[in-house]
């Protein structure tokens, strides 16, 4: 017997935690009304779709109010939620929705910059002309995507902006995954089209 054991001492172990709730878990506790668990889900998900936000209005205080307001649209929906273990798409979703409905009330889209730009850096070469080039032609990008339609732009923002598949995006904006693959393809030509015509291969 070692010394330690003769003297009666106890190795206690680290106490295992529980991984946290899934998303689907906390939504269902949402619906049952526990406020804790919305701010969970908050905590969990409120930068990316103010990101979103961002993305699509370039309206610093209308994300914020849109970001609230999705989260209280989330408690009022929350028992119709599928039970998915990520919300993000959901999210999202009900952020577009909103977004949609701000844009009708102005009659209007506030420009938006997204994936473009990548696709802009990716198409030069990493010199610091072509850093200086880049830093231009993102310059422009809000101006190009305002010549898309709301319906392309949309689809264009939450699939090439925020990574969504076209199953999510489909379930989020309740159309046809065809219908989102259309507008998608639209939205890239159209693109491809105005960026030709600055120049900009």
């Amino acid at each position: 017997m070692s010394a330690a054991s003769s003297r009666g001492s106890v190795i206690t172990m680290p106490r295992r935690q529980d991984p946290p709730e899934d998303d689907g878990v906390v939504i269902a506790r949402i619906a049952g009304g526990n406020l804790a668990a919305l701010g969970i889900l908050h905590d969990r998900h409120s930068e990316a779709v103010r990101r979103f936000v961002l993305r699509a209005t370039n309206r610093g205080a209308d994300a914020d109010d849109i970001v609230q307001e999705t989260f209280l649209t989330l408690m009022r929906i929350a028992a119709t939620y599928d039970g998915r273990p990520s919300a993000r798409a959901f999210l999202v979703g009900i952020a577009a929705q909103l977004v949609r409905q701000s844009a009708r009330k102005r009659a209007r889209w506030s420009n938006a910059i997204t994936e473009l730009g990548n696709t802009i850096a990716r198409a030069v070469s990493s010199t610091p002309e072509s850093k200086a080039m880049v830093t231009e032609e993102l310059a422009t990008a809000d101006s190009v995507l305002s010549g898309l339609s709301e319906e392309k732009r949309m689809v264009f923002l939450m699939i090439e902006g925020e990574g969504l598949s076209g199953e999510e995006v489909a379930t989020a904006l309740g159309i046809p995954a065809a219908t989102v693959w259309t507008r998608l393809h639209y939205a890239r030509l159209d693109l491809r089209r105005t960026l030709a015509k600055r120049g900009i291969q």
